[in-house]
């Protein structure tokens, strides 16, 4: 009868344990795949959204573009075909970054964070990269920036951000930290952009003092260099 009750509570013992057991693994999957749903939904959400930009932007380039065809076609003087020409030269100036720019946008202020060593002494945890900034800059233009500048300089295309010494480069003058990044375009999108869990921000957080707030209002200045083109030349231009 002992034997009995004994080997009825050792089956009882065990069955509370796998259904513990079972319990912690069924909140487990479930708090692991809320994680990644809500992550997957943040990435999905900022594409969205760039989708839609891009969608608006390419609609109002197709309606300028033939608005010009139009006022091409309809320019009757000398002085309504320049003033269309200048326009467009406008555009393009604009296009290239050679133009100070204004609109909403975001401000992301890149610091060091600092630690007490041993000696009592404050330390940078670490020093701030060349490619800490390039991932910051690439996730603003994922995200439909239209223009961008680190410290007041303006990014194109020719722009160079490498590591020089404690220093970094930016189209060829030197900087240290603070970091300030502003970027024109959707705030809300940006930021988000930003923010994405596991994204950018998330990856340099742990290591630097971050500040990122939305503006009414940002100034882009312009690109402080000429640009030069000595090699390149369109495909369509003939040969001499």
């Amino acid at each position: 009868m002992a034997r009995k009750w004994v080997g009825q509570a050792a089956m009882g013992c065990v069955c509370i344990l796998l259904g513990m057991v079972m319990t912690a693994q069924f909140r487990n999957v479930q708090q692991v795949g809320g994680s990644v749903s809500l992550r997957r939904t943040q990435e999905l959400s900022v594409q969205l959204e760039k989708l839609r930009a891009d969608n608006t932007a390419l609609q109002g380039k197709l309606d300028t573009l033939r608005t010009q065809i139009n006022e091409y076609q309809n320019a009757g003087t000398t002085a309504e075909l320049a003033e269309t020409m200048r326009q467009d030269l406008q555009n393009a100036r604009m296009e290239a970054g050679l133009l100070e720019m204004t609109g909403p946008g975001i401000m992301l202020t890149l610091d060091l964070m600092y630690i007490v060593d041993a000696a009592g002494t404050q330390q940078p945890f670490q020093q701030v990269l060349d490619e800490d900034l390039l991932s910051i800059v690439n996730e603003l233009n994922a995200s439909g920036a239209e223009a961008v500048s680190i410290n007041g300089e303006r990014l194109v295309a020719t722009s160079e951000i490498r590591n020089a010494g404690k220093f970094i480069n930016i189209n060829t003058h030197s900087y240290s930290v603070p970091f300030v990044v502003q970027a024109i375009g959707v705030p809300k999108t940006l930021e988000a952009g930003l923010n994405l869990a596991g994204g950018v921000l998330d990856s340099l957080r742990p290591y630097y003092d971050i500040f990122v707030a939305q503006q009414e209002e940002v100034v882009i200045p312009p690109y402080g260099a000429e640009i030069h083109f000595r090699y390149a030349r369109p495909v369509n231009e003939a040969k001499p």
